[in-house]
Order: structure tokens, then C-alpha cells, then sequence
């Protein structure tokens, strides 16, 4: 079965037609004419995996990774630079625009399409080090992952090598100001060679028991410094982080007097934009980013942020006033009384930071009730994948 893709769905994926049915072809582009296999019929649409490329789209790129057709890691990789960013730019257009009855024009921020990763974790079964193939749990043997760096990539081929990982299920490799910490889940019964690891590797835990090195690294974006341990979440593309975080300062502005700051994580953002207001309250409900959060204000020396531990949608409370509020959720965005409770605060400005354009068109969709969206920006944090991060501006009627 041959068939043309035409477009390319929201999760990446090449769309033909196939007997007047739609059909989704992962790791395909649109122009390229290809022969189908493993066809898979549902009620409403097929499913099929990419046999051959009979024609290449002339926008198709040659691909370096070798295990790109069957690893999950990335889906456009095929794609050239420039048409990922389109792709990317229609795909929010059209997702805000039949979802939330927005019509924008985003710009996007561009990346470095490689080693632009500074963590990554790896799967590993009976000894062997690698990722899982799309949709399942069969295992890609890697050696070498084109999105993060030479020195990362070292440690994955050093750890192959020197330890016994036959009890090991998952490794954890992140880099930060090109010091690497590494963290091994699972059991062994083994004393771990760790002796030439310590070479390459600053950090070394085991589940959560630290076998030598630092607790946590430290990492600078603009002038701000983080402490960066092995459960704090961080955003993965450095460079790519500090054009987004000046975009929201940006978009801010200065001189506020009280910025609510939800989902505050390690409170990165928050001391970012620490210099626009006198007083920042972050709301974070995983305790281990709250004592990250709370060890990154004392360490950029700043008096002028509190952190709340706790669930955003209970302690947010529609009694107190904002100059300005920033919102970072989870992919599953806000939840239904957070949206209502940011209704009745009626600040003036709010700051919505979105790493999936679905739950953000639903969430708009209910806050234009009370805001107009004033801007849209796009930042490519995730080069050769389907997704894209967001930062809209929505000004009070």
C-alpha cells in the first residue's frame, strides 16, 4: 500500500488518506510518498508504520541518528529545521483557533536543533543501557544520543562499561555547568566500581543514597545562581531557558508591588523576575522543589520571596489582590477551580506559560471571559520533537 502525506497531526505524525479514511504514518513528512506496513484499522481512522520511502519530500533531511525509525525519543528529526519551527508555529494557531476561538500570528524562538539536552533518562534491561521504542517497552540499545552533549554521551558509554547494571532499571544523566551527576534506580547486590567514574562524573547516587560527589550542582542563568539536585526539576534546554525567562520579564514589566508566581517549582522563575517587584509569593506542592525553591532565594541573596507549599487550587485564594499573576502548570494545565478563582482575583495582567497548546486553548478559552490575549510568544525548547513551549500575555478588559 502506497500512500502521500499530506500534513503532520499534533503529536508529529505524517496524515494520508487511505480509502477515503485517515491514516497516521509516524516518522513521515509531509511530500513523501511511502509504502505502508503493520496497517492497523479502527472505526475512524487506520494506523501504519513507514516500510519504505518510495519518494522523498523535498523538504526531508538526511538523518544522522541511527536509531531515529525505531527509538521514541524524537519525531521530526527527518524534518528540516525551518519546517519544524512552521509546523510548530500552525500547530498553536490552529489548536487556540478551533479550541478557544483565538486567532493569533506567534513569533518563535529558534534553538540549536542538537545537544541541546541536559538531562536525559535512559532505560535499562538485563544489563544494556538504551531508550524504549515508540509507544512500548521494547528496548533501543544507544550509544551515542544526538540531543545532549559529547560529555553526556561518554558517561552513558562509561557506565556501560564499567558497571554491573544487570539490577538496574533506570539511569538519570544530567549536566549542569558541564559537571555531571548521574542516578542509578534500582538494586544491586555488587559494590559499585565507582573509582573511574569519578573522573567524569561529579555526583553519583544510587535510588536516593548518594555514593560520592555533591548534592547538588550549581547553575547560572543571567545572574541568578540554582542549586540543581538529582529530583529538582529543571528546565532542559539552558540557552533556550534564559530567552523564554526574559521574555516573561518582558512581558512583566516593573514595578510591581505583589506578583503571584503558581506552580513555582524550584522558583526559578520567580527570582528571575525578582527585580520587577517588591514582593514575589511562589506556590509549589512538591516539597522537594519547595526546599530547592527556598535554598535558591538564600543563595542569590534576595528578601523579597515567599514560598507556599501546598496545592495551588486550595491555597490560592480569590480574597487577595495581584499586580500581576505568572502561571507555569503541569501538560495538564489548570484545574477548573483555579481557572474560576483567577476569575474573581481579577488581576490585572496574568502570564501563562504553557508546555501543551491543548489545555492551554481550553483554559483561555474560559479566562477571555474576563481578558483579552495581548501576545503570544513560542520558544523551541524541544528541537526534532512535536512539542513547543508558550508564553501568552492576557491583559484585563
Amino acid at each position: 500500500m502506497q500512500v502521500e502525506i499530506t500534513r503532520l497531526n499534533d503529536n508529529g505524525e505524517g496524515i494520508a488518506k487511505m480509502n477515503e479514511k485517515i491514516i497516521f504514518i509516524p516518522k513521515t513528512i509531509p511530500g513523501d510518498i511511502v509504502e505502508l506496513t503493520n496497517i492497523e484499522n479502527h472505526k475512524n481512522f487506520s494506523r501504519a508504520s513507514l516500510k519504505k520511502i518510495i519518494k522523498k519530500s523535498k523538504n526531508r533531511i538526511p538523518i544522522d541518528c541511527p536509531y531515529y525509525q525505531t527509538c521514541g525519543g524524537c519525531h521530526l528529526m527527518g524534518l528540516s529545521y525551518e519546517k519544524q519551527l512552521e509546523y510548530k508555529k500552525e500547530k498553536v494557531k490552529n489548536i487556540l483557533k478551533k479550541y478557544a476561538k483565538l486567532e493569533v500570528e506567534p513569533t518563535i524562538k529558534e534553538s540549536e536543533p542538537y545537544n541541546y539536552r541536559n538531562k536525559i533518562t535512559l532505560q535499562v534491561q538485563n544489563g544494556i543501557i538504551g531508550l524504549y521504542e515508540s509507544n512500548s517497552n521494547t528496548l533501543v540499545k544507544i550509544t551515542k544520543c544526538l540531543l545532549i552533549s559529547d560529555q553526556m554521551n561518554q558517561v552513558i558509554n562509561q557506565l556501560q562499561s564499567t558497571i554491573n547494571l544487570q539490577k538496574i532499571e533506570k539511569i538519570m544523566i544530567r549536566e549542569v555547568s558541564h559537571q555531571i551527576m548521574v542516578q542509578l534506580i534500582g538494586q544491586t547486590e555488587e559494590k559499585l566500581k565507582v573509582k573511574e567514574l569519578s573522573k567524569t562524573v561529579a555526583s553519583l547516587y544510587l535510588n536516593d543514597k548518594k555514593l560520592y560527589g555533591l548534592t547538588s550542582l550549581k547553575e547560572q542563568l543571567g545572574p541568578y545562581k540554582f542549586l540543581v539536585s538529582k529530583s529538582s526539576f529543571f528546565q532542559v534546554n539552558h540557552n533556550q531557558t534564559i530567552n523564554l525567562y526574559n521574555q516573561v520579564k518582558k512581558y512583566l514589566g516593573n514595578n510591581h508591588n505583589h506578583v503571584l508566581d503558581l506552580y513555582c517549582g524550584t522558583g526559578t522563575i520567580g527570582i528571575y523576575v525578582s527585580s520587577c517587584c517588591k514582593k514575589i509569593t511562589g506556590i509549589e506542592l512538591n516539597h522537594s522543589s519547595v526546599i530547592d525553591a527556598r535554598n535558591n532565594i538564600k543563595i542569590n541573596h534576595l528578601q523579597n520571596i515567599e514560598i507556599l507549599e501546598g496545592d495551588v487550587g486550595k491555597l490560592l485564594q480569590a480574597k487577595n489582590t495581584y499586580d500581576a499573576i505568572i502561571v507555569d502548570p503541569p501538560r495538564s494545565g489548570l484545574d477548573k477551580k483555579t481557572r474560576q478563582t483567577l476569575l474573581t482575583i481579577k488581576s490585572p495582567k496574568i502570564i501563562y506559560i504553557s508546555c501543551n497548546p491543548m489545555t492551554l486553548a481550553r483554559d483561555l478559552n474560559q479566562l477571555k471571559q474576563l481578558y483579552n490575549l495581548e501576545a503570544i510568544s513560542l520558544f523551541d525548547m524541544f528541537p526534532n520533537t512535536y512539542h513547543v513551549e508558550t508564553v501568552c500575555v492576557l491583559e484585563r478588559k
